[in-house]
């Protein structure tokens, strides 16, 4: 008995990094909700920029819109999205290399960069009467 084991009973090798199996369905869906992480960061930002034309409501004399909460609400889109998936991303690269379950940090990116965009608009919705 060379090895040595540990507690749960496999020898010590198989528990370090390099000695664990790469789970090549984790890897894929990685990857793949990181592509669409990334296409939904285009799509928001886009979209993001398009809030500016919300004021063009506001040329009435009769309505009065509150224009630092558009702008609040822009930026938060145009600049916490980007912020969100950048944050994903990273963390997924390195959960992979540490050969851990990545796909759970790409879905809650996705899920915190539809939040950030839901909440960026409903500032710009609730700024504009």
């Amino acid at each position: 008995m060379s090895e040595q084991l540990d507690f749960g009973g496999k020898p010590f090798s198989e528990n370090t990094v390099e000695g664990r199996p790469p789970r090549t369905w984790d890897f894929f869906l990685t990857i793949f909700l990181l592509f669409l992480l990334l296409v939904l960061t285009v799509l928001f930002v886009v979209l993001g920029f398009g809030f500016g034309i919300t004021t063009l409501t506001c040329a009435d004399a009769a309505l009065s819109c509150n224009y630092d909460a558009i702008s609040f609400g822009a930026l938060l889109v145009i600049i916490g999205v980007p912020v969100v998936a950048l944050a994903g991303i990273i963390l997924s690269v390195v959960w992979i290399a540490r050969r851990k379950l990545s796909f759970p940090m790409a879905l809650i990116a996705n899920v915190a960069a539809i939040i950030v965009f839901i909440a960026g608009g409903t500032i710009v919705d609730l700024a504009v009467p």
